[in-house]
């Protein structure tokens, strides 16, 4: 439920499906997973801190960036293969290693959103619930219900847009959006993204 203030969109980001920029491979063969895997384990020289652990992996990012598990341990590290089939030299490949996935996640993968989209990552609860209801991570109808339990002037929408904001059709999200759009722009005139453009590339 979102009407009692508990929707968080860095909590969200941490439970759904990877976007945009990483793309899962759990799902993919051993074979598949076993080809970067193996490249990995070439490209490692003595003294890497990579070198002798195993590592599964678990998404790859864009290029040739990828995120493994290292196995037996709550670790995970983002190596940056490059590919040269044979062992490279310091400091290649390029490596970062998390605590954990939580740690990856707060570190570079939400910082990253928003960075991308290009708004800031302290967004107010009616900031959050906009944008996620664009993503996908609020239904119409938790949406529609949710506006329907705002101060407008608690949350700066004039008369006029509040009104036109729970008179919409609810049951078309990209009217919604459209509607929404102006609100967004005039909050974040540095977005690189409008809410359709983000419903487009984000939505899950």
């Amino acid at each position: 439920m979102i009407f009692d203030n508990t929707f968080d969109i860095k909590s969200a980001l941490k439970d759904a499906p990877f976007l945009h920029t990483w793309w899962s491979c759990t799902k993919e063969s051993k074979d598949f997973k076993k080809i970067f895997t193996d490249e990995l384990e070439r490209e490692l020289y003595i003294g890497h801190p990579l070198y002798g652990f195993e590592v599964e992996a678990l998404a790859q990012g864009i290029g040739d960036d990828w995120l493994f598990k290292i196995t037996h341990s709550n670790q995970v590290c983002v190596v940056h293969l490059t590919r040269k089939q044979a062992t490279e030299i310091p400091p290649y490949p390029l490596t970062q290693i998390y605590e954990n996935l939580d740690d990856w996640y707060e570190t570079d993968y939400i910082p990253d959103f928003f960075e991308i989209l290009g708004i800031p990552s302290n967004l107010s609860f009616f900031e959050q619930n906009v944008i996620g209801y664009a993503i996908g991570f609020i239904t119409s109808l938790d949406f529609e219900s949710y506006l329907y339990t705002l101060d407008n002037k608690e949350y700066l929408l004039t008369e006029d847009e509040y009104l036109s904001f729970i008179s919409l059709n609810f049951d078309n999200k990209f009217e919604v959006l459209i509607a929404f759009n102006q609100w967004f722009r005039k909050n974040f005139n540095d977005a690189r993204y409008d809410l359709l453009e983000i419903n487009k590339r984000f939505n899950k």
